[in-house]
């Protein structure tokens, strides 16, 4: 009878740390897969950030040209305001000032991890450096669609308030010149007190791209040296 129990106990015994052993493999086993899905987003992420510096070239050398010329404006004015217009110079204001480049960020690998529950897949650091980029993207667009958005919907009713309908119809230059409807000073006025507004706007947003662009640029390197990609 003694050796009943023991021979219970041992098959009991046998029997939890089988148990025991498959729950520590199975743990195991989905921990390497997460693992795996973890580092899947990474590499996503870092393709979608070499993307995004492409991108934020092309913004930042766009808005350099808009500045460029709006620094340039003032012999413009004063060329209209006098009885030898110069047409061409309105013309390239027009054009740097009738509307601007949207940032549209490769956000895919980005919204996965976010809804996904991807993000609890990832170290700590890796986590907290994407959601610091999330965030400058995020001040970024809300700005965008607040003040700049308002500031360019002014400047085409001036735009369109100035122009003659003349030049509208002339087909014979490409691009068209701008021609001022009439001789409204005030309205002229008007419009080049707006672009002094929207010259510091678009300094603001260029200043904004590039502290994104030196984001994006330490992303790419801390995901680089860290993974090894090429």
């Amino acid at each position: 009878p003694g050796q009943g129990w023991k021979h219970y106990l041992f098959e009991f015994l046998m029997l939890f740390l089988a148990v025991f052993c498959g729950f520590l493999a199975e743990n195991f086993r989905e921990y390497q897969v997460e693992e795996e899905r973890g580092k899947q987003y990474i590499q996503s992420f870092y393709e979608d950030l070499l993307v995004d510096s492409s991108h934020f070239n092309k913004l930042i050398s766009i808005y350099q040209g808009k500045i460029t010329v709006l620094q340039n404006m003032s012999p413009c004015y004063d060329s209209l305001l006098s009885d030898h217009p110069s047409k061409n110079c309105l013309s390239t204001i027009v054009q740097n000032s009738s509307a601007f480049p949207d940032m549209i960020n490769t956000d895919g690998t980005l919204m996965q991890l976010k809804n996904a529950g991807g993000l609890r897949l990832l170290k700590k650091a890796d986590a907290d450096s994407i959601l610091l980029y999330d965030d400058l993207l995020r001040i970024y667009k809300s700005e965008e669609t607040s003040g700049v958005q308002e500031m360019q919907t002014a400047l085409r009713l001036t735009i369109t308030m100035l122009r003659s309908y003349e030049s509208w119809k002339d087909t014979t230059n490409t691009p068209r010149v701008f021609t001022i409807y009439g001789n409204n000073k005030e309205l002229l006025n008007k419009y080049f007190n707006q672009l002094s507004i929207y010259s510091s706007f678009c300094q603001a947003r260029m200043n904004a791209l590039q502290k994104l662009k030196k984001r994006n640029a330490e992303l790419i390197e801390y995901f680089k040296t860290k993974y090894h990609y090429e």
